[in-house]
């Protein structure tokens, strides 16, 4: 008799060796157990998001080839829907603003935040209290920002008189349109910068102390140790930045409608308001729905060139 054989006879009967088979298949049971257990626990988050997220989104990928007037059963008409907003000189207009806004709002954001996160990872006494006092505008509510704006702006309102001592004639900021557009991009700068700013905060945080000491001693300024420390180590940070508040501004709808309604005339129609009045001002959801996967396919591939310009960086730094 083997020495295993003996040892597993003389073992008492509860501690007998189980057999290599029979521990490989309590493995798989087990492991399978746990997938199970782990998908029952991610189950209705799936079913939440394939319910109101993702089944919406196909249902509008469809609805956008017919014509459904929200009454009668849609009615498939192929492209004739996309046929119809590329004719359309609402929607050329609407598309360009979008655009305009897109980027005007991106890049005031992204640099009034990197800004203001510079300044309040400064030493200086004080400065974290003014961060918070900046982050409150982020936890406003925007009909209440938009609505506030609304009145400072106002050809008699506290921003024209702010500006009159220093020569500044009576502005029309919402109904000229010139200035529609940029006032609208300078107050979501001011709503949305400051939570941009803790973003900017927090990687600025995570940059190693010792890269600065070294360049001091090394003799780089102020301006060299940002421009070679600083801003390629923050580029993540900017990256998500960027990505995030184009995504943001792209959905805009509310801070326009209050504001200016989209007018004067189309100068500051963005393509949220048009996918609103085409659907539930004209009831043409078909031609809505065209607008929507317009502007999800627009934002889509804009997401994918900023992410392959940033792997080209990133190759380029490492």
């Amino acid at each position: 008799m083997s020495q295993a054989s003996l040892s597993q006879a003389t073992a008492p009967a509860g501690q007998q060796e189980i057999p290599a088979r029979r521990r490989t298949r309590l493995g798989l049971r087990y492991g399978r157990r746990l997938q199970l257990i782990g998908f029952a626990f991610v189950l209705p988050t799936l079913l939440f998001f394939a319910a109101f997220k993702f089944g919406p989104m196909l249902w509008a990928v469809e609805l956008s080839f017919t014509s459904f007037d929200m009454v009668s059963t849609p009615d498939w008409v192929g492209l004739e829907n996309y046929e119809r907003l590329a004719e359309d000189p609402v929607f050329r207009a609407s598309l360009v603003n979008t655009f305009v806004y897109i980027a005007g709002s991106t890049v005031l954001i992204a640099l009034v935040g990197l800004g203001l996160a510079l300044a309040i990872n400064t030493s200086v006494p004080g400065a974290r209290a003014c961060m918070a006092v900046m982050f409150l505008t982020n936890l406003m509510p925007i009909i209440a920002v938009t609505l506030v704006w609304r009145f400072l702006l106002h050809p008699f309102g506290l921003v024209n008189q702010l500006l009159a001592p220093f020569g500044v004639g009576r502005m029309d900021w919402l109904t000229d349109e010139d200035l529609a557009m940029p006032a609208i991009i300078a107050v979501t700068a001011w709503r949305f910068a400051p939570y941009f700013m803790v973003v900017y905060l927090a990687g600025l945080l995570a940059i190693p102390r010792d890269y600065y000491e070294a360049a001091e001693i090394d003799g780089a300024g102020a301006i060299r140790r940002f421009l070679h420390i600083t801003l390629p180590l923050l580029m993540p940070t900017i990256f998500f930045v960027v990505v995030v508040s184009a995504l943001l501004s792209s959905r805009i709808f509310l801070m326009p409608y209050i504001m200016t309604g989209g007018g004067p005339g189309d100068a500051t129609r963005v393509l949220s308001m048009l996918i609103y009045e085409t659907g539930f001002s004209y009831m043409k959801m078909g031609e809505a729905a065209a607008i929507s996967v317009v502007l999800f396919a627009i934002m889509l591939v804009f997401t994918v060139l900023q992410m392959r310009i940033f792997m080209r960086n990133e190759r380029g730094l490492a």
